[in-house]
């Protein structure tokens, strides 16, 4: 147990830090936006190169996870889709949408290389890769036809792989695993840039996903109902059934099911309130999803971390 509060403390402490920053007005909303692209266009994909660049993909690649992963993913969308339609199909649609997107680089990425091995950020890279293009094209798609039966479905599926492919994050991983394909060392300027660069990663991230959640307000009002069913589907059923799936059906090793559970247990990530705010709807259901399940998540990855403990 005490191992589990020296991992979860500081995570949770520097979120705690970057809100109470915002809340009182030490640090702006802007700032914040500003730091989230710092940590999206250098910070992490340093850190993803620098690991990938190390030759850790050389291990074993289990790509079975990425079934039980974006299989559970999407039944979830489309189960709390059905259970919440019936506040309308486009917030059914956003309340679906945040209950199967999980925030795994802002706060994934922190905890694996805190808690666990460097090994154990195959995997989770191997996820990352996919996350926006799978769990964010289908409810683009399903409000597209919505609103537009016409709607241009492959210029939205060309859209998502174009993203993939210039996703900085994507970039950093990508490049750092063809450069260890070749043998080479990293020149000393390029390896302490990036190491520099890196090591900025986890800390910047955890201060902006706090100063993010001091945007969002807690008052459930009419969104009680959606927000809860998203909150229990991600912070619940999610990691169960992905765990299930790794362990019993696919038979993937220990690490890699160990990963792919603790991707899906990850509370809500920002890009539902990005959607929502994209299609001018329902942005109240997807920030209070947010602010709760990164709440409550401090409760269900300590939970995780007793069960999972590294090996």
């Amino acid at each position: 147990m005490q191992q589990v509060i020296i991992i979860i403390f500081p995570v949770f402490a520097l979120i705690a830090l970057g809100y109470l920053m915002v809340k009182r007005g030490l640090f702006s909303q802007s700032g914040v936006d500003d730091l989230t692209r710092f940590i999206f266009y250098l910070a992490v994909p340093s850190l993803l190169f620098r690991t990938s660049a190390s030759g850790v993909m050389a291990h074993r690649l289990e790509l079975s996870i990425l079934l039980a992963y974006y299989g559970v993913g999407i039944c979830v969308l489309f189960l709390v889709y059905w259970v919440a339609k019936r506040h309308g199909h486009e917030r059914a649609v956003v309340t679906a949408i945040a209950a199967c997107f999980s925030n795994l680089a802002l706060i994934g990425l922190p905890i694996v290389q805190t808690a666990y091995p460097p090994e154990a950020l195959v995997p989770l890279m191997t996820i990352i890769t996919f996350n926006a293009m799978i769990l964010f094209t289908i409810p683009c798609v399903m409000i597209e036809t919505g609103r537009n039966p016409n709607a241009n479905l492959m210029g939205i599926v060309l859209g998502s792989v174009k993203s993939v492919i210039t996703n900085p994050l994507v970039i950093g991983l990508v490049s750092g695993w063809v450069f260890s394909e070749t043998g080479l060392k990293l020149p000393s300027i390029i390896d302490r840039t990036t190491e520099m660069l890196s090591l900025a990663a986890p800390p910047c991230a955890l201060f902006a996903v706090g100063g993010g959640m001091a945007r969002y307000s807690l008052r459930l009002d009419d969104t009680k109902r959606p927000v809860l069913i998203a909150s229990f589907a991600k912070l619940m059923v999610m990691p169960v059934l992905v765990y299930l799936i790794c362990a019993y059906i696919l038979n993937a090793s220990p690490l890699w099911t160990m990963i792919a559970t603790l991707g899906a247990c990850m509370p809500t990530g920002a890009n539902p309130f990005i959607f929502a705010t994209r299609y001018g709807v329902g942005d109240r259901i997807a920030g209070n999803t947010i602010l709760l399940t990164t709440s409550l998540s401090v409760i269900t990855l300590s939970a995780f971390l007793l069960l999972f403990p590294s090996p």
